[in-house]
């Protein structure tokens, strides 16, 4: 960086001589190469050259994995108060859905971070089901709307979620399946915790 300020310096002086028949005479000409070296003084102090590029632009992995969290649970808040549900559930949906991965795909096609089965998305007008924002606000908005087919019974909603609603209906409860079975109680037990 320091040899670029150099090269910079030298042809702003260049400029300067060449442009100084057009200079009045009363102005005094700045001295460039005491800037190089109040220049070189400023960045060869501890202050600067300790830092390198590294830690001080580029975040480390944890620290995206703390802002990617931190966002998620802002859209978290926004959808749950707007869907008229609690925030620990949305959550913990998340969690058990894909463990807080916006790319994660379920074995059975389901996408995002609370895995939206994809015959859903026109439904609630998803253009991207790995967008956090996207997908939050889909998967809250359904889990509000089982709820209230659902009589507010959150193992049913869970179930329809995790299935179908025409399933759940057929079963009269939550249907069998080991994986349904295991989603609802991961959700339920979570949120007793």
């Amino acid at each position: 960086m320091l040899e670029n300020m150099n090269r910079l310096v030298e042809k702003i002086d260049a400029l300067n001589k060449s442009l100084s028949i057009y200079a009045p005479k009363h102005k005094k000409r700045i001295n460039s190469n005491n800037f190089a070296k109040q220049l070189e003084l400023a960045t060869s102090g501890n202050n600067i050259s300790s830092c390198s590029p590294a830690t001080t632009v580029k975040p480390t992995d944890k620290e995206i994995a703390s802002n990617i969290r931190e966002d998620i649970n802002n859209l978290v808040e926004k959808y749950s108060k707007e869907y008229n549900l609690e925030p620990a559930l949305i959550q913990q949906l998340i969690n058990v859905a894909s463990g807080y991965d916006p790319n994660a795909v379920g074995k059975n096609g389901q996408l995002g971070l609370m895995q939206i089965n994809p015959s859903l998305l026109g439904q609630f007008g998803v253009t991207n089901p790995f967008d956090p924002q996207q997908n939050i606000s889909a998967g809250t908005q359904h889990l509000s709307q089982l709820l209230q087919n659902n009589s507010g019974n959150l193992p049913l909603a869970l179930a329809a979620y995790n299935t179908d609603p025409m399933t759940v209906k057929r079963f009269g409860g939550v249907p069998p399946y080991l994986d349904t079975k295991n989603f609802v109680n991961q959700i339920i037990n979570g949120l007793n915790k």
